[in-house]
């Protein structure tokens, strides 16, 4: 390398981000089927695709980033669509990577060469297990279109909610290559998706899953308001007897609770079959936790709230992670409350506002969630932040709470793995 092209990679080198951020990718199910990982940037600092050798920084800095959060634990259960500029795919780092689960997001530009030795670099990587996406925007040219036979899923921005284009463009790839995936990109609304999900997408992606929708003159069904109402019984020190007998009135939330203690995860030598025998294992703060999740589920069956569910603990566990060093057990236990929280007005379609008045909460909790101040705020902005594009606040977040960016990332994979298991047995 030349000493100015060398020069020149060292100011990139200084601004490469080192926190990763997912999106999640629902299937036809409305459940989390996969992630895709991507860095974060500052907004000053725009990823230029036509520099050869930020691009290759920047792929190196994901992929050693994700081999050190230990991904391969997450590929057993959930795709990892893992974005790289074409010339990466012969990174050493790929050479020891696990292959089941991850697909390759080919990014092109109109320079990249789709050569013979592409083509068999892809050819060997599927014969090992790999699979490949590609954006449907970059392979509408023909010298493309070899590329796009090989590839098992095809991504298209579907923002625009423009109906004629979107099936055109679906007519148009299917035409060249059958059979491909399609993902749906950039979903904006609920019925963005049901549009997609009458068209040949198999996946979506984007901020729907999490919106604020226009939530209307919103009601609380039953099931959620007995929730709420043994949440407040347990946080004002109701007794054992009280909170039995009002599980009793709920035939279904008793078995739930019966359920959720007697599962592989809560460890019992032997099986609990009464109530308050089930109380007495959870002890208060246990219930307290466990009945925050009921909320997402606890209700009649709602588009998402699986998804929403799981975004939500993610959320909560990274909070309370992060917050391992620095705090008590109590404070830990309300950061991760915060952090399920800060969605349940989408799972409920109610004004977060609406939502805290019927709950009795520590004002630190609400603090966090509705002005983003005091001492748990920090905590849940950097569980938010695992989410966004943005990564100006990270920084001065992390040193806020005493933690190294680096921690970051491995909290972060922890808390996707926790997460998936926990909303199993919810």
């Amino acid at each position: 390398m030349s000493a100015v092209a060398g020069s020149a990679a060292k100011p990139a080198a200084a601004k490469v981000p080192s926190v990763m951020r997912r999106e999640a990718m629902l299937g036809r199910d409305q459940r989390v089927a996969g992630y895709t990982f991507m860095l974060r940037r500052a907004v000053d600092d725009p990823l230029d695709s036509n520099l050869p050798d930020v691009q290759r920084l920047y792929d190196e800095t994901l992929l050693g980033n994700l081999l050190r959060m230990d991904i391969a634990r997450l590929l057993g259960q959930r795709l990892a669509f893992v974005p790289l500029a074409p010339a990466s795919l012969n990174h050493p780092l790929i050479e020891g990577w696990p292959a089941a689960g991850t697909v390759w997001l080919l990014n092109l530009v109109a320079q990249t060469p789709i050569d013979d030795a592409l083509l068999a670099r892809v050819q060997e990587l599927k014969s090992r297990g790999f699979s490949f996406a590609v954006h449907a925007d970059e392979v509408v040219r023909p010298e493309t279109h070899a590329l796009l036979q090989l590839a098992d899923y095809v991504l298209m921005d579907v923002s625009s909610e423009d109906i004629p284009a979107i099936t055109a463009q679906i007519a148009a790839v299917s035409k060249v290559a059958a059979n491909k995936r399609f993902v749906a990109a950039g979903v904006q609304t609920l019925e963005a998706f049901h549009m997609c999900n009458k068209l040949q997408f198999a996946l979506f992606m984007g901020p729907f899953i999490t919106r604020r929708e226009n939530l209307g003159n919103p009601t609380m069904g039953p099931s959620r308001a007995k929730v709420l109402d043994l949440m407040n019984r347990v946080r004002t020190g109701a007794e054992q007897p009280e909170l039995a007998a009002q599980f009793r009135h709920d035939p279904t939330l008793s078995v739930r609770l019966l359920r959720y203690v007697n599962s592989p995860g809560m460890g019992l030598m032997s099986k609990v079959g009464g109530i308050e025998q089930a109380l007495m294992v959870m002890g208060q703060d246990k219930l307290y936790r466990w009945l925050t999740l009921i909320l997402f589920t606890g209700g009649q069956a709602q588009e998402l709230d699986q998804a929403v569910l799981e975004n939500a603990l993610v959320r909560g566990r990274v909070a309370e992670q992060l917050a391992g060093r620095a705090l008590f057990a109590k404070a830990r236990d309300e950061i991760f409350v915060a952090g399920l929280f800060s969605l349940l007005d989408v799972v409920m379609r109610m004004p977060m506002d609406q939502v805290l008045k019927q709950i009795s909460l520590p004002a630190e909790i609400t603090e966090a969630i509705v002005s983003q101040r005091g001492p748990y705020a920090p905590y849940l902005a950097l569980a938010i932040a695992c989410e966004q594009e943005d990564q100006s606040s990270i920084e001065t977040l992390a040193k806020q709470i005493g933690r190294d960016v680096a921690d970051i990332n491995g909290v972060h994979m922890d808390a996707l793995l926790w997460a998936q298991e926990l909303s199993a047995d919810v």
